[in-house]
């Protein structure tokens, strides 16, 4: 059960190891374009040998409860710029460190690399692990890379700090409970919260570039419950939308931006799922679809770092439960916010939201 008095406190994740902010800007955040090609990639790093001082074999070290340790080469962020599963970020190498380390990750490491999420006490533990999913090299510009992040891992140890960070890590897996009921139940509030709050942000658009300040009429709610309703009966949430609709210029609302999300998730996901919990294959989701909603939750901001801590929480956690849990008490959060703004804190409204709230826990 999450309260009201939910706090993230980032030294639960932080090593305390420090590095060095680097003074002068190493690698910029570039949108250009760069060819795509089939490199290498997660599944080849996983089957990479490595011989970690005092532990033998890799392949039997750590598989109790988490993978087998993994030299990795870090690539240094700000943690507020941390990327979820299946997000991708694009890069310009040209500081001479850098170009050696992608080469690294290129020829010892299987195209992947680590996000170093530098805060202040050090680097946090749990990583971000990304592929190389392009790159273009441009002689007198340096490389320009696209990454995408297919993964996590634990910080173990750091093993190189100059001239570019290096380490030890383990990857990270996901848990689910036996019975799926509830997470499915929650899955199924975050979906409907996000109609909701696209909802209530349609509004508020429309409310701050009105000339008056008209308040919401009892039919204009009804009309966004009904909104919400048609919503929650169709059966198609995710497979109504083509690939020419999110590849459209056009603005995405909240909702939509959930779904491309979601997408992205499942289709990056590479982990192995078993669950014994018996569920109508009809109605429910499977494991792998309960984690891609857990994540697709926190990747609907138009600006990430406004949410930092929420996804830093989320990617440190490895039980899709408690990770949904974190995700409903963002929206809730989030969706006060919202009617705040625009006057909608009824003594009826606040009795369903606390219902809402107890049948979440």
């Amino acid at each position: 059960m999450i309260s009201g008095n939910f706090k993230m406190s980032l030294n639960t994740s932080m090593f305390i190891l420090f590095v060095s902010l680097l003074s002068s800007a190493a690698f910029q955040i570039k949108s250009s374009c760069s060819f795509s090609t089939r490199l290498l990639g997660i599944s080849e790093w996983r089957d990479l040998m490595f011989d970690y001082p005092g532990t033998g074999d890799d392949r039997r070290l750590g598989m109790e409860e988490s993978g087998p340790p993994k030299s990795i080469c870090l690539l240094p962020f700000p943690y507020n710029e941390v990327l979820l599963q299946g997000e991708t970020k694009q890069l310009r190498l040209y500081e001479q460190r850098f170009v050696d380390l992608f080469e690294d990750v290129m020829d010892n490491h299987g195209g992947v690399l680590a996000m170093g999420l530098l805060a202040s006490s050090g680097i946090i533990q749990t990583v971000p692990l990304a592929e190389v999913e392009a790159f273009n090299r441009m002689e007198g510009f340096g490389i320009f890379v696209t990454i995408r992040v297919v993964g996590r891992a634990k910080l173990v140890d750091l093993t190189q700090q100059e001239p570019y960070i290096k380490g030890v890590c383990t990857e990270l897996s996901d848990e689910l409970p036996p019975n799926l009921d509830m997470t499915n139940k929650l899955a199924d509030t975050i979906e409907d919260a996000m109609v909701m709050l696209s909802s209530l942000e349609h509004k508020l658009d429309e409310k701050q570039g009105a000339e008056n300040n008209d308040t919401i009429t009892a039919a204009e709610e009804e009309k966004m419950n009904r909104r919400i309703a048609v919503a929650q009966l169709d059966d198609k949430f995710f497979d109504d939308m083509t690939e020419d609709e999110f590849d459209s210029e056009t603005p995405m609302d909240r909702r939509r931006r959930f779904q491309q999300a979601y997408r992205v998730a499942m289709d990056t996901d590479t982990q192995g799922y078993v669950s014994s919990s018996s569920v109508d294959e009809g109605t429910a989701r499977s494991p792998r679809e309960l984690t891609a909603v857990s994540w697709a939750a926190f990747m609907t901001e138009i600006l990430p770092e406004q949410e930092a801590n929420y996804r830093i929480q989320a990617m440190d956690e490895t039980n899709v439960l408690e990770r949904l849990k974190i995700a409903s008490f963002m929206l809730r959060e989030k969706r006060d916010n919202v009617r705040k703004e625009l006057g909608m804190s009824s003594p009826k409204q606040k009795k369903k939201d606390l219902e809402d709230e107890e049948g979440d826990e």
